[in-house]
């Protein structure tokens, strides 16, 4: 990942935002993304007879939002978990005794060590602490009852906080100097200081400028690839006092990168198909401002869209910032960074990460491609959802649904137009098939119908073939064959030959083509035999749709025995018999240059898809 782009969104950051204060860097919200509300302790300070003094005056409640950066006036910041937060803003829960014991013995002793740096500010900070001591007890009584009303959800989300009033003027915590350094301290040493250790060096190449930098820190990568503790993405962390040699950052840029990795955090992350994923943008040429603003405004804009589109439930929310991105020309490129989030560290585990992406990749493989696909009259009126007739229309639910377990390798090989193999995507196709069929004799649940999971494969074994992902044969050309049969056939032989013809990339072989046509006749037969007997029990021939050359032959010669039995007129299947002997009979040594997977699949296509090659007057009778 570039950390120059990082740094570049940084530093427009700061040109957007003059006004920004270096603590609001590092400054937290306490429960981002959700409105909370803060509890505020009241202390004023009063003018006595030229002396000063201070009482405390109750508890406030401030509602805060999720819209808004107003959080910023309380200076949150978290801190170490046994020695309490930075400053004296910190999460509250019930009973508050050992959050209040926490300010009265430890921050404010971590606030009086600085009294010599800012001390007009200690003076009214020690009054502070004597109001706030000889009120304790009604503090702890006064919050204890406040918990007692609160629902489930303000109970785990409360904060508590100070506000100061002086001379009528309300105050917070972020208007007072010495809180700002105690925050900025603290957020800078994060950058070299790690549990105790730190890491800097001098007069080193700053891994952001590229230049000899008169300081460096070992801990300042915007985003934490690894804790120093746990190896992670970034090798070689076995000295921690050398960890800038992993990471060099030089002081000078440490506020741009952090503001960057900030902004990217907060408007250019979100979940694709359930993994979480983050945007680093930079313009093709680096210096080009004009362009990087666009580029961040149209990411920001596409992240929100997608946010208000899962909220209301809109249908293909999953990829709108993909398709956005794809209406873009080449003026930009981008990374893209997979990973999940340690809550506790905030190192991150990266799963993917994919560089240098052109917009025109992502027109590829969500909008030129699909539309392509989509076109197949296969895919038209193909589902049946609360009894209408629907489109299926491609989208990465499908990558998803037949590569679950290797989604993101998957991902990986279609941004950068890596072969997959054949035989491994049959095998997780004819996998997923097999787990429905299984399912929908042993659950009461709704399991996806197989014609369903046969159409939604085929439609990827398109979009793989289309993106030259996986081999098949263009050149393939079947010969149509005409009608021997005379008299009143049940087989639609023309629509079985038009099929075959529109949909050569699927049926690419004899052999794939007569696989699918042996499992046409299966059905035919399983329709004869649920109009005989209300059940098919050749099913249990079919080993589950775990099938190998001998068992299909088998499963073909059997079912002609068993239509024979049923069927007085054999002769209305003439055309079809045909067809299985040409394609199939007299290709079957062809059988063995496909896997048992892709075997099986064929034949559950034909088995799932003849129904659409009955004669009319036979559909009918069913």
């Amino acid at each position: 990942m570039q950390d120059k782009a990082i740094a570049a969104i940084g530093q427009w950051q700061l040109e957007q935002k003059k006004d920004l204060d270096e603590v609001d860097l590092y400054i937290e919200n306490m429960f981002p993304g959700k409105d909370y509300q803060m509890l505020l302790l009241v202390f004023e300070i009063i003018n006595n007879n030229g002396g000063l003094k201070c009482e405390y005056k109750g508890i406030d409640i401030e509602k805060v939002s999720s819209e808004k950066e107003d959080y910023r006036k309380y200076a949150y910041r978290k801190g170490a978990a046994r020695g309490g937060d930075i400053t004296f803003t910190t999460k509250l829960s019930n009973p508050v005794d050992k959050k209040i014991k926490t300010l009265k013995e430890t921050t404010f002793k971590k606030l009086f060590s600085l009294e010599k740096d800012f001390p007009e500010e200690i003076e009214y900070f020690k009054l502070i602490k004597e109001s706030f001591v000889e009120a304790e007890s009604l503090i702890k009584t006064e919050l204890t009852e406040l918990f007692e009303h609160f629902d489930k959800n303000e109970a785990i989300t409360t904060g508590l906080s100070f506000k100061i009033i002086e001379a009528n003027n309300e105050k917070f915590l972020r208007d007072y100097k010495i809180i700002k350094s105690i925050i900025i301290d603290s957020g800078v040493s994060t950058k070299y200081i790690h549990a105790g250790t730190e890491s800097k060096s001098r007069l080193q190449i700053c891994s952001v400028t590229g230049e000899n930098e008169e300081d460096i820190y070992g801990f300042a990568a915007p985003f934490k690839y690894s804790s120093p503790d746990k190896p992670g993405f970034i090798s070689g962390f076995f000295n921690k006092k050398s960890n800038w040699r992993n990471y060099p950052i030089s002081s000078k840029v440490t506020l741009t990168v952090e503001l960057g990795r900030k902004y990217i955090q907060q408007n250019i992350t979100g979940y694709f198909y359930g993994h979480e994923y983050m945007l680093v943008p930079h313009p093709i040429i680096q210096t080009d401002i004009e362009h990087l603003e666009k580029i961040i405004f149209l990411l920001k804009t596409a992240f929100d869209d997608e946010k208000t589109a899962k909220k209301e439930k809109k249908k293909r929310a999953e990829d709108r910032v993909q398709r956005l991105i794809a209406e873009e020309k080449n003026y930009f490129n981008l990374d893209i960074l997979f990973y999940k989030e340690d809550k506790k560290t905030r190192a991150i585990s990266i799963n993917l990460m994919l560089e240098e992406i052109l917009p025109s990749r992502f027109r590829q493989l969500f909008i030129d491609v699909p539309e392509t696909v989509n076109k197949n009259k296969l895919f038209k009126n193909a589902i049946t959802i609360k009894k209408e007739l629907q489109d299926i229309k491609f989208s990465y639910q499908i990558i998803i649904n037949f590569f679950s377990s290797d989604f993101l390798d998957v991902v990986n090989k279609l941004f950068l137009g890596k072969k997959i193999s054949d035989k491994y995507v049959y095998e997780n196709i004819i996998k997923l098939i097999r787990k429905n069929y299984n399912e929908s004799k042993s659950s009461e649940n709704w399991v996806e119908p197989t014609h369903w999971s046969v159409k939604k494969a085929i439609m990827l074994i398109s979009y793989l073939q289309e993106l030259k992902i996986i081999n098949y044969n263009k050149n393939y050309k079947y010969m149509e064959e005409e009608s021997t049969q005379k008299g009143k056939s049940s087989f639609n032989l023309n629509g079985f030959n038009d099929f075959v013809k529109e949909n050569s990339n699927f049926l690419d072989s004899d052999i794939k083509a007569g696989t699918f046509a042996v499992g046409v006749l299966v059905r035919f037969l399983f329709d004869i035999q649920n109009a005989s007997l209300g059940s098919t029990p050749f099913e249990n021939k079919l080993r589950g749709y775990k099938l190998n050359p001998e068992l299909l032959m088998n499963v073909y010669t059997e079912a002609l025995d068993k239509i024979q039995k049923y069927q007085k007129n054999f002769y209305v299947y003439t055309d079809l018999r045909e067809v299985i002997n040409q394609y199939f009979i007299v290709k079957s040594n062809d059988l063995n240059k496909m896997t048992n997977n892709e075997l099986s699949f064929y034949f559950v296509a034909g088995l799932e898809l003849g129904r659409q090659f009955k004669n009319k007057d036979e559909i009918i009778k069913q």
